[in-house]
C-alpha cells in the first residue's frame, strides 16, 4: 500500500482562523528528505492565488508529487449556492490542471444531517456537476463526522446513487468511541472505499499513535481492497498550537508511524 504524506500534518494552525503558518515550499524539501514521493495537499497551503509558478516549481525541484487536493468546496446548499459552487469548481479545475493532482477530497455536505433528504438531493447534483468539470480526477468523498457521513448508510445510498466509477469514499472512521463501530461503518463502506486517511484516536477523542489507539487498523487494512492507497493525516506530537510546534519532532513521528504502517502492508 502506497503511503503519502497529507501537509496538514505539518500545519499547526490547520484548526485555527490563522490556517496557515507553514511555507509549502519551505515543507516539500522536509517532506522528500523523510521518504514521501507522494503527498496530499492542505488546500490552504497552495496560497489565495488560484496558482502558484513557485509552488509547482518546488514540487519538481524536490521530486514530490502532488497526487491528491484536500479542497474545502463547501456543497452544503444552506451554505453555498449553485453559483458559488460552480465558480468555486472551476477554481479546483484550474488547480488540478495547473498542478497535476490526480484526486481530489471533498466533504460530503459540511454541516449537512444525513436525514435532509432535500439537502440531499442537491449535494448529489452538486456532485456530479463537480465531477463533470473534472471529468479525469477521482473525487474521494471523506467519511469525516458533521456532514452526511454521520449515517454509513445515507453516505453509501449516495455513492451508489451517482453511479460515478470516479466519485468513491474516503475512510475514516467516523466517531472514534467504539471499536465495533468502527467495524461497522469499515464494513459497510468498503466496497465503496478508494482511499484511506491514517491516524487514530482515543475514546474521548484525543489523538494516539497508529498502533496505540481504537482504531483496529491490522485488520482493517488486511481486508482492504488491493489498489487502496493511504494517506498518513495527523501524528499525535503535530497537534499543538503554533508556538508550541516542533517540525522536526513530528516529521520523527511521521516516518516512525508510517514504518509501522509499512510492517502491516509488507506488499505495500
Amino acid at each position: 500500500m502506497k503511503i503519502y504524506l497529507h501537509t496538514i500534518a505539518l500545519e499547526p494552525a490547520r484548526w485555527t482562523a490563522q490556517r496557515v503558518s507553514q511555507n509549502l515550499i519551505d515543507l516539500l524539501p522536509v517532506i522528500a528528505e523523510a521518504g514521501f514521493p507522494e503527498v496530499e495537499v492542505f488546500e490552504p497551503h497552495l496560497t489565495s492565488e488560484t496558482t502558484s509558478g513557485d509552488i509547482r516549481d518546488a514540487f519538481a525541484r524536490n521530486g514530490v508529487a502532488p497526487v491528491i487536493l484536500s479542497s474545502y468546496l463547501n456543497m452544503n446548499p444552506a451554505v453555498t449556492s449553485d453559483a458559488q459552487v460552480d465558480a468555486l469548481a472551476d477554481q479546483i479545475a484550474e488547480r488540478i490542471a495547473f498542478y497535476g493532482f490526480q484526486k481530489v477530497r471533498l466533504f460530503p455536505g459540511a454541516g449537512m444531517k444525513p436525514g435532509d433528504a432535500e439537502g440531499i438531493r442537491i449535494l448529489r447534483e452538486r456532485i456530479q456537476r463537480v465531477a463533470a468539470r473534472i471529468p479525469g480526477t477521482d473525487i474521494l468523498l471523506e467519511t469525516h463526522d458533521g456532514s452526511v457521513a454521520d449515517d454509513p448508510q445515507v453516505l453509501v445510498q449516495l455513492v451508489r446513487y451517482l453511479g460515478n466509477p470516479r466519485v468513491g469514499l474516503l475512510f475514516q472512521p467516523t466517531y472514534f468511541k467504539d471499536v465495533d463501530l468502527i467495524r461497522e461503518q469499515f464494513q459497510l463502506e468498503k466496497p465503496y472505499i478508494r482511499h484511506i486517511h491514517l491516524q487514530n484516536r482515543n475514546p474521548d477523542a484525543s489523538f494516539a499513535g497508529m498502533e496505540e489507539g481504537i482504531v483496529p487498523w491490522p485488520e482493517i487494512l488486511r481486508e482492504i481492497a488491493e489498489g487502496v492507497e493511504s494517506t498518513l493525516e495527523f501524528v499525535p506530537v503535530g497537534i499543538c498550537g503554533v508556538e508550541g510546534f516542533d517540525l522536526a519532532k513530528t516529521v520523527d513521528q511521521v516516518k516512525s508511524e508510517a514504518a509501522y504502517v509499512r510492517r502491516l502492508c509488507p506488499g505495500g
